[in-house]
């Protein structure tokens, strides 16, 4: 069977790295993971988009997993710039690599869509809060043009899936290809990847329209954050041993589901 984690974060200097990362989690029964890039909070927007993109090919030529990627700018930057920048100054340098971000996914066929980008799930002033819903719009019609997948980072609230509902027609973008990262439940106005240990039997009986995820984070310091390696390969073998998933719905969520999001065929 494929399972694969929709959201997973790889560092060569503060945790496992790359390849360690796809081996265990290869070993737990892992096989596809989308991998994205962290927030360097150092101004440099676009180096940890390069180094996702060399990370993506050392696990496909070194391990078993088949890996993917998405490049994008993650809302919590926009509060690091504007520490030494006027909010515009760090609009424009956010969009700039963004648009590098765009020709990312068009020069690489394993980097498959835009993220994680969104807005802060802390609260802000307006002010902030306006250019973020600014800046996720800008992506949006990014990934119009590329016709690709878009990872969202945003607040939890049942308000945050009609606000990206409605940017998305608002830009032309297919509300399908609109993915709420670090949900806890089913939605029917965008796609749902849902945190592992939320995944449940009520769950599954409301829809099957989900993905799962750990947004494991790769830090040593902070050891199995926010879900370990092994959660979607654990949780997932839970669920079939109890009689929740069958094999059939396995590979609804963790084949044809994302074979659909990415355009992509494992």
């Amino acid at each position: 069977m494929i399972i694969t984690d929709n959201h997973i974060h790889v560092d060569n200097e503060k945790g496992y790295g790359a390849e360690k990362v796809a081996k265990i989690f290869y070993n737990a029964g892992g096989k596809v993971m989308i991998v994205l890039n962290k927030p360097t909070f150092d101004g440099d927007l676009t180096r940890s988009m390069d180094q996702l993109v060399r990370d993506v090919e050392r696990i496909n030529k070194n391990t078993e997993v088949k890996a993917f990627g998405l490049v994008g700018v993650h809302p919590a930057e926009l509060t690091y710039l504007i520490k030494f920048m006027s909010l515009e100054e760090a609009k424009e340098r956010i969009i700039k690599a963004m648009d590098y971000a765009k020709s990312l996914v068009e020069n690489y066929d394993f980097i498959v869509g835009l993220g994680e980008v969104g807005r802060p799930h802390y609260k802000v002033s307006k002010e902030v809060w306006d250019a973020s819903n600014d800046i996720l719009k800008y992506c949006m019609t990014l990934a119009k043009d590329l016709s690709c997948p878009i990872q969202v980072h945003a607040e939890s609230s049942e308000r945050v899936f009609d606000d990206l509902y409605n940017m998305a027609k608002e830009v032309g973008l297919d509300t399908d290809k609109v993915i709420k990262h670090f949900c806890t439940d089913i939605n029917d106005k965008i796609f749902p990847s849902i945190l592992a240990n939320k995944v449940n039997e009520n769950i599954i009986k409301k829809s099957l329209r989900f993905v799962m995820e750990t947004d494991y984070i790769d830090d040593l310091s902070r050891p199995g954050a926010v879900l370990g390696i092994k959660t979607v390969p654990r949780i997932t073998k839970k669920l079939l041993e109890k009689g929740i998933l069958d094999e059939e719905k396995v590979y609804k969520i963790h084949k044809e589901n994302i074979e659909k999001l990415y355009d992509i065929n494992l």
